[in-house]
């Protein structure tokens, strides 16, 4: 089973570092697999760029390429600079336009590194629970107690306001049987609870 896990938050995101007249235009996203980092690479190939380089990190491994650039000063520096951030499922493409100086394989490997630490700066973070979905009914008077706990150890989907107040909560899977018995606590009996999905679920990155 994965843990828990960083990765970007919904978007695309992209900056252009420029050193000894190189242009490296760096993008950066949030995937769920290699299939689909794969396919968000070849959505952001500039066709006149010198090289196209890219590094990502899932689930399922890692994978980065150099595209012409000398062995190990393009993908190798995109993946450490992703692995310093501690985020997984998450590509990043470097697209470099040569200036006409050499910058040596120190000053590519630097350029490269540095182009990918400026995106992923730039970017904002999620933290991905793995979490069951329940949801049950509790009455007016028991809300605030309810909202606390809920706060405490996972995150409110949805609250719906009849006669009744009925909660929809993401709670991580490994905090559940203590949640359990904290509602039963704040409630004073434990309410019918219903389990909907298991599912990984965004909560900020504090």
């Amino acid at each position: 089973m994965m843990s828990d896990f960083r990765t970007l938050s919904t978007g695309v995101w992209q900056t252009t570092y420029v050193v000894q007249k190189s242009r490296f235009i760096a993008y950066a996203t949030r995937v769920a697999d290699s299939q689909q980092a794969q396919a968000f690479l070849k959505s952001v190939v500039l066709p006149d760029a010198t090289h196209h380089c890219y590094a990502y990190v899932t689930a399922e491994g890692q994978k980065s390429s150099d595209n012409g650039e000398p062995a190990g000063t393009a993908g190798m520096p995109i993946l450490q600079a992703i692995k310093q951030k501690q985020l997984t499922n998450v590509a990043v493409a470097v697209e470099r336009y040569f200036g006409g100086i050499k910058l040596g394989t120190g000053g590519l490997a630097r350029a490269y590194g540095q182009a990918t630490s400026q995106v992923l700066e730039l970017a904002t973070t999620t933290l991905m629970r793995e979490c069951v979905v329940l949801s049950f009914t509790v009455t007016y008077e028991q809300q605030a107690g309810v909202s606390k706990l809920v706060a405490e150890c996972g995150k409110e989907l949805d609250v719906q306001y009849t006669d009744l107040v009925r909660y929809q909560v993401a709670i991580p899977v490994a905090q559940e049987n203590y949640f359990r018995t904290q509602l039963g606590e704040v409630l004073h009996c434990l309410p019918e609870i219903s389990v909907e999905a298991q599912s990984w679920v965004e909560f900020l990155d504090c």
